[in-house]
């Protein structure tokens, strides 16, 4: 019994879905069980009104022309300056390297040999590392070692923007 049951609602669901000339249970074409229309009439026209705009809805306000990458890129250079200068070789998105190798360290495309370099976090706070060659281009990530990423108060699964300083 259970399988005619089962059948029987596969043919109706089946014979909704004519989408041809013949129209199927629904009907686009005239020909459906329950007449011309039919519940999901493609032939119809949607009828559409146009609105016009409302002057009390809020709009957003305007920008001060503050570019927030360049205010990170100002506020990071201020630390380089205050911490004994450096060279900001970009911004990075760090992901949390091997856990496995222990010490301070990064690895990332923006240096080509290794040495020694600091890492602003996202709100401000500053960890020396070591800066090791990932061997990847430009633009695909860096990994910060689990201590690194402890010391910036950086959730493990996060994907953070750092810059990187060179001290070499």
């Amino acid at each position: 019994m259970m399988k005619h049951a089962i059948s029987m609602v596969a043919v109706l669901t089946l014979a909704g879905c004519g989408g041809g000339t013949g129209g199927g249970l629904f009907g686009g074409g005239g020909g459906g069980l329950f007449g011309g229309g039919g519940l999901f009439d493609r032939d119809r026209a949607a009828e559409t009104t146009a609105m016009a705009p409302d002057t009390e809805t809020p709009r957003p306000e305007a920008r001060s022309g503050e570019d927030p990458v360049a205010a990170g890129a100002a506020e990071a250079a201020g630390a380089a300056e205050a911490e004994g200068g450096g060279l900001i070789l970009g911004f990075a998105v760090a992901s949390l390297g091997d856990a496995s190798v222990s010490g301070l360290w990064m690895e990332t495309p923006l240096v080509s040999t290794e040495g020694p370099g600091r890492v602003v976090g996202p709100d401000g706070r500053t960890v020396a590392v070591t800066l090791r060659p990932s061997g990847g281009g430009p633009g695909s990530g860096s990994r910060l070692s689990l201590q690194a990423m402890q010391a910036l108060g950086i959730d493990l699964a996060a994907l953070p923007t750092v810059t990187v300083i060179s001290d070499a």
